[in-house]
């Protein structure tokens, strides 16, 4: 039952995540102009941008239920650090929920420019760092067990940096900062002569890390027949967010590319953490995985 009520709880986080995407992408997150109600009611307007805001909370309300309950089933029946890593996840959803109360109620005049970056930024950040609780406490109670080695770390730690910036890329505007590709700005190296550039440009750089990283570390489990299937999964899930970021360069910020880019990004941190885990809270002996 645990692992039953973690596992939707994820799912619904996941969803919640790639909702929260749309609602920006969408300009929908003003759709509903009050809170907790839309338009005082809980019937809001036939319209499409207060239903999908009014969607993506009431989501939010299913995800936090579910995650409350892990919380409480998880301290009923486990004395591991699955009951810390629900708690935190239940504590920081709070905070989540009151910070998009705020961002709606102060919206307007006073969220503008940096600040206006930070808090949806934050907000964003919030969301992955709950998924990626909820990821750890379903291994800490399957106790399954994964390859040893530096890969996976080292992934974690490039994905968690490349998912933050890539988040404050998107939101400060910088996502066509490099309007071309290779290239960018039609040089090599760029000028750095705005902040968005120099953040775009890293962003590629860590992408460019990532990609390789996996890549090599796909061929070489191929060659040597060790965690072969690990191991295609997360280059596949590498190569999709890669074409799907270079396909937003190349068609503008093509609309539905923002939400596969979004989506795919989730999944594959997801992913990462699900095989980093017991680096990071035990759950079992750590024993190579075969194909």
């Amino acid at each position: 039952m645990n692992k039953v009520l973690i596992g939707l709880s994820i799912f619904f986080t996941y969803i919640l995540m790639v909702m929260g995407n749309i609602v920006t992408t969408t300009g929908s997150g003003l759709g509903c102009p009050d809170w907790p109600l839309c338009y005082g009611t809980v019937v809001p307007p036939l319209e499409m941008q207060p239903w999908i805001e009014w969607s993506h909370r009431l989501l939010g309300g299913a995800t936090g239920f579910l995650i409350l309950a892990s919380t409480i089933f998880i301290w009923k029946n486990s004395k591991g650090a699955e009951k810390w890593l629900t708690a935190g996840a239940l504590g920081l959803l709070g905070v989540g929920a009151v910070f998009g109360g705020i961002i709606v109620k102060l919206e307007a005049p006073l969220l503008q420019g940096a600040l206006h970056v930070f808090v949806i930024s934050f907000h964003i950040v919030l969301s992955t760092i709950i998924f990626s609780l909820m990821i750890l406490a379903f291994r800490k109670v399957g106790g399954q067990a994964a390859k040893p080695g530096v890969f996976y770390p080292l992934m974690f730690g490039l994905l968690s940096a490349q998912v933050l910036l890539g988040i404050v890329v998107r939101y400060s505007q910088a996502s066509m900062a490099c309007p071309d590709f290779p290239l960018c700005n039609g040089q090599i190296i760029p000028e750095f002569t705005e902040p968005g550039i120099a953040l775009h440009f890293v962003h590629r750089i860590i992408a460019y890390t990532i990609f390789a990283v996996s890549a090599g570390y796909a061929a070489m489990a191929l060659k040597n027949g060790v965690d072969t299937r690990n191991a295609v999964i997360t280059f596949a899930l590498v190569f999709a967010q890669a074409s799907f970021g270079i396909g937003l360069v190349q068609t503008g910020m093509f609309l539905p590319l923002i939400v596969l880019h979004g989506a795919v990004g989730f999944g594959l941190l997801g992913w990462i953490v699900y095989l980093t885990a017991p680096y990071l809270v035990g759950g079992g002996q750590l024993e190579e995985a075969r194909a």
